[in-house]
């Protein structure tokens, strides 16, 4: 498989946005709607631009659903569940350092194997390491996937079309109360859906290009950003945000996909689209710890110092996930599929940051 510039980058930004939003967050809380709405948007690009990878690396045919998810969790599981124990450690050493993740057996145990749970001192379903309910999403999509391997990609498609909406207006309807229905009845899985129309597409060379195309994906993800803003917590805003979200998303997707030929190299960005998985999982913890110096050595006193920390958190983030990545991530993957060296291509390795 040829290397896929615009996915690494698109990686990239969707890890930044999550970075971005978590590290003001931590300093300022998170009612402000920019914060919030950087990460969902981030989020969401994960999502659709897994939903694509998907579909692009299993082609049009049928194919090995063990071998599929077995590739799967040597990609995602040894790195997250290394953060998870990291984060159950210090909950069970140190509790005074969260404000509501507590540690328990179950609830350590749940969040390794992805069991979708109500979390203890917490209101709702969340892992030990909170970031962890992305992959509870992702394993959900790579089961649903895996479980239609024997047909072929237009009728997978349309199948996991039906099913994630219908679970969508299920939701809607019922209106669950029990979080772990609520989880399973919400529309993110949406978004892998639309990824995979996209995947479907670009297998066909159905992705239209040119200069007029371009220039109305990117109005469109103009006013997809614009929708996500719209958000003010009632059910009917919430929904059509989350629709902006996606037509943003999908929007850049496509775009970088027909830009793909004009694309140049940047090797930075390319580099931080390999560790964008290691990035996701590790930056609450590097946010943390510049926090906590930051209180220690130079403190709050000054509002500037709001966005110091932030953006020393940002950059400190950045340059521990490509360290992660290289001496950790990769000797991993490299391990457990008996290869000495991985192959140029970003989209085995491409998912929520991730695979």
């Amino acid at each position: 498989m040829n290397k896929f510039h615009s996915i690494q980058y698109l990686r990239a930004c969707a890890a930044l946005l999550v970075l971005f939003a978590h590290a003001f967050s931590y300093q300022i809380g998170i009612d402000n709607p920019i914060i919030v709405t950087a990460g969902r948007l981030g989020v969401v690009l994960f999502f659709v631009v897994s939903g694509f990878i998907m579909v692009y690396i299993t082609g049009n045919g049928v194919f090995s659903a063990p071998t599929f998810l077995k590739r799967r969790a040597i990609r995602i599981v040894p790195l997250y569940w290394l953060f998870t124990s990291v984060a159950a450690l210090l909950a069970a050493l140190a509790p005074s350092l969260f404000q509501t993740t507590v540690f328990t057996w179950p609830h350590y145990l749940q969040s390794l194997f992805f069991v979708v749970h109500e979390a203890p001192e917490r209101d709702g379903v969340s892992p030990i390491l909170a970031l962890g309910w992305t992959l509870n999403y992702e394993v959900y999509f790579y089961i649903a996937f895996a479980a239609l391997a024997f047909l072929s990609v237009t009728a997978r498609v349309i199948v996991l079309t039906v099913f994630f909406i219908a679970m969508w207006l299920a939701g809607l309807v019922m209106a669950p109360t029990n979080p772990v229905i609520q989880f399973y009845l919400n529309a993110s899985p949406v978004a892998f859906v639309i990824g995979m129309w996209i995947g479907r597409r670009y297998l066909d060379g159905g992705l239209v290009s040119g200069t007029r195309h371009a220039w109305l994906l990117g109005l469109m993800a103009a006013a997809g950003v614009v929708l996500a803003f719209v958000d003010d917590g009632t059910p009917l805003m919430s929904q059509i945000s989350f629709v902006g979200q996606v037509m943003w998303a999908a929007s850049l997707l496509h775009l970088g996909l027909i830009l793909e030929p004009k694309l140049k190299h940047w090797s930075l960005l390319e580099e931080l689209g390999d560790a964008s998985y290691a990035l996701y999982l590790s930056h609450i913890f590097v946010i943390g710890a510049v926090a906590y110096l930051a209180r220690r050595t130079i403190g709050y006193e000054h509002p500037a110092t709001v966005l110091l920390v932030s953006v020393v958190s940002i950059v400190t983030a950045c340059i521990a996930s490509l360290a992660i990545h290289q001496m950790i991530e990769k000797p991993i993957l490299l391990a457990l599929n008996g290869r000495r060296t991985i192959r140029n291509t970003s989209l085995p390795y491409a998912v929520t940051g991730n695979k």
